[in-house]
């Protein structure tokens, strides 16, 4: 099984756009932990945790005795570690059980699309939760859109991602895998993400891995990439809340079945 590989960089450009990303996404994966957590638990781990933001929101969210981070970015855990004092960040290959630690919640955000094996990574993950331990994966089932400029793009980071072996739309293959766990939720939630916003999270990788990307490189010619880009960063400016792109978020929720 290949190690586990960022997509789309390491850099501090990926992890100011990392940032970005989950402004948004961090409310909305911690209101989901907090229906199914409520109580508190022993541990929880962020798995793939980059620089340290979705750690964090963990941490909070599931109100846990300890908060783990796990990655094999070292470049990440570094940054992770300086902004995050209250996590504990761990270098690991999240494709390779064991853990350095078992938990009582798991959670993994647009991780498995950049993975070979998704279902057996999930199956494999579930062994490294404690007795009725959850497992929280949001992933995207769809991005749909019309406008020329986005499905540009999209369909460059579908192209990237499935070189390596990945799979952009995950969610929808995970939604209807026969999980060995109990299925407490398996949903698809439509996000009213703006123009703009879109814009700021694709952005930056035109500037970035779209200049040294294989794929890229031989799918779009050097004036369709400036154009993409000035285009991009034109909507990335305009603040209104026109949306011409509909997200459909996969949530699923499982549970370890009692020893």
């Amino acid at each position: 099984m290949k190690n586990a590989e960022y997509t789309f960089g390491t850099s501090s450009a990926a992890a100011a756009r990392l940032e970005e990303i989950a402004e948004y996404f961090n409310p909305l994966a911690a209101a989901l932990i907090r229906r199914f957590v409520s109580k508190g638990c022993g541990a929880a781990v962020d798995l793939g945790c980059g620089p340290g933001f979705t750690t964090n929101m963990l941490a909070e969210a599931a109100s846990c005795r300890k908060t783990y981070g796990l990655d094999n970015s070292r470049e990440f855990l570094e940054m992770a570690t300086r902004r995050f004092a209250h996590c504990t960040f761990l270098e690991h290959d999240v494709t390779k059980v064991p853990f350095p630690v078992t938990a009582d919640v798991m959670y993994a955000r647009f991780l498995l699309c950049h993975l070979t094996t998704p279902l057996e990574l999930v199956a494999a993950w579930m062994t490294q939760l404690n007795s009725e331990g959850l497992l929280f994966v949001d992933e995207m089932d769809a991005i749909n859109t019309d406008l020329e400029v986005f499905k540009t793009y999209i369909a460059m980071a579908e192209g990237i991602i499935a070189a390596q072996g990945g799979s952009l739309y995950i969610g929808k293959v995970s939604a209807a895998a026969a999980h060995e766990a109990d299925v407490l939720m398996n949903e698809s939630a439509v996000l009213p993400v703006t123009n703009h916003q879109a814009a700021s999270w694709f952005f930056p990788n035109t500037q970035t891995i779209w200049k040294e990307n294989q794929y890229v490189l031989e799918h779009l010619g050097a004036k369709e990439r400036d154009a993409v880009s000035r285009e991009l960063e034109r909507l990335k400016a305009e603040r209104d809340s026109r949306s011409d792109i509909t997200w459909r978020l996969r949530r699923l929720v499982l549970r370890k079945q009692a020893d």
